[in-house]
């Protein structure tokens, strides 16, 4: 992960928040705040109800139905070496449930040969599934985890669109826990499961269907707070945030489908797998595969030669297949009100057209009602739009979604915003190194998840040795 990405992750992870904001308190006098005076989380620490017994998260003989490829790494690990690699995205409920710490001491302890976990997350102030879905396109598909954790509220219309996004181009595991019981939904206790921000039953039905794991947390929540006679601020922060001892039922409930259920919904081969390339007699490789990505595993030697890549008979620099950045607000940009950052005020998501030529871009706005201007490193200004109406670049390269925009309201002439759309396949690979290293290659990913040919064709002296060629098939079709 380059450092730029590794400042927004933590960027993120310190701005965020899922209650409405609050004037921070200014008393001199006060030696430490009580809430984070950016975000308004709560910094004391809450640990589990007096009296109340230890939670013992409930297991049911599906759990775990849908992790197939979660379950087969972390029994057998991963080859060649590399973390277990988790990305989380949401909104502040997200974020307190901490930075991995559960993953990382629970794992080792169930499962002995399991890689090293590696836990990335993008949090904002009350983002839902609708605006998560960008972070989704230009954070998580570009790092091809493993597994992803998705945990807050929103429209399940929009959830459906988030797990397509996924679906179409990774093959990683999707965990979508129901959100916890706050005070705003002290009105439907003992009356429905729903909360007044999440239709639990579409939600459900939704995961079900594109199976995803469900975690019933709300459920077992409910089940928790009435056997102990618990009101439900008992496991809560404040009026929303769950508590520290919230938080870790949350993430007991998570791990527990960590687990082999009755029958997996589908077999690790059908989404991931291995096969030879076939060499030539000019010392070329080929390899015919479907799916969107394709890695190679080697060895170096010291006498190795260069591979130039070829998808489907056209060069890297011709594969319609690109990576688009985050989209990076400047951190001059306007701010609404106490406590807001420009990430919650921005375009989560970019869509990308036709003709694209790799580059940086910048949006810039130019007027206090949504107008903006699109220039890129290479085609110059592109276009003019505005934020709350669709927008297609004079070259058909960039696409902007109102959907995607949040808080557009709020942004102000000279508020700019940064992204960078690159090739997602490697011109030529390079086998020179030490006798006997690993070499590991992710040759191309987010191509149309369809039927592809791979050529390795040498560029001057030198041979290549290839163990092995990995396969990733996301289960929906579609790019």
């Amino acid at each position: 992960m380059s450092p730029t990405l590794r400042t927004i992750l933590l960027i993120g992870w310190l701005h965020t928040s899922c209650a409405p904001l609050v004037a921070a308190d200014t008393k001199t006098s006060t030696p430490a705040p009580k809430r984070n005076v950016v975000t308004d989380e709560p910094r004391t620490t809450k640990g589990k109800p007096e009296g109340a017994a230890d939670y013992v998260p409930r297991v049911d003989p599906t759990d775990g139905q849908h992790l197939a490829l979660t379950l087969h790494k972390l029994e057998h690990g991963l080859d060649p070496a590399r973390p277990f690699l988790i990305w989380a995205i949401g909104s502040s409920y997200t974020n307190m449930l901490g930075n991995g710490e559960a993953w990382k001491e629970e794992i080792p302890k169930r499962f002995p040969k399991a890689p090293p976990i590696r836990y990335e997350k993008m949090v904002g102030n009350s983002c839902p599934w609708q605006y998560v879905r960008g972070w989704a396109r230009h954070l998580v598909v570009p790092d091809q985890p493993d597994l992803v954790l998705i945990y807050t509220i929103g429209n399940p219309d929009d959830l459906e669109k988030l797990i397509f996004e996924l679906r179409t181009q990774t093959t990683a595991d999707i965990i979508v826990p129901s959100i916890h019981w706050r005070e705003r939904d002290q009105e439907l206790w003992g009356k429905s499961e729903n909360a007044a921000d999440q239709d639990v039953g579409r939600v459900r039905d939704i995961c079900r269907k594109h199976h995803v794991e469900f975690v019933e947390s709300r459920r077992d929540w409910a089940t928790y707070l009435a056997a102990n006679r618990l009101p439900i601020p008992a496991l809560l922060k404040d009026a929303v945030h769950q508590s520290d001892y919230g938080a870790k039922m949350i993430n007991a409930n998570i791990l527990a489908h960590l687990r082999r259920p009755t029958q997996f919904s589908y077999a690790p081969p059908d989404r991931e797998r291995r096969l030879r390339p076939t060499p030539r007699p000019d010392g070329s490789f080929t390899a015919k595969f479907t799916g969107s990505r394709i890695d190679l595993i080697g060895q170096k030697s010291p006498d190795a030669g260069t591979f130039r890549v070829v998808i489907d008979g056209k060069p890297a620099a011709q594969v319609e297949a690109f990576l688009t950045g985050y989209v990076q607000p400047n951190a001059k940009n306007a701010k609404e009100g106490k406590g807001a950052v420009p990430r919650d005020q921005a375009p989560h998501g970019i869509t990308l057209g036709r003709q694209v030529v790799p580059q940086a871009w910048t949006i810039t706005m130019t007027s206090d009602t949504g107008d903006y201007e699109l220039v890129g490193a290479v085609s110059g200004t592109d276009g003019r739009g505005n934020a709350f109406k669709p927008f297609t670049s004079n070259s058909g390269q960039i696409l902007i979604e109102p959907d995607l925009w949040r808080r557009a309201e709020r942004n102000r002439a000279g508020d700019r915003f940064t992204f960078d759309v690159r090739s997602a396949v490697v011109p030529e690979i390079s086998f020179k190194g030490a006798a006997g290293e690993r070499l590991s290659v992710r040759v191309a990913q987010v191509l149309p998840n369809g039927e592809h040919t791979l050529e390795l064709i040498p560029v001057g002296p030198g041979g290549a040795t290839i163990e092995t060629l990995a396969i990733y098939q996301p289960p929906l079709p579609g790019h």
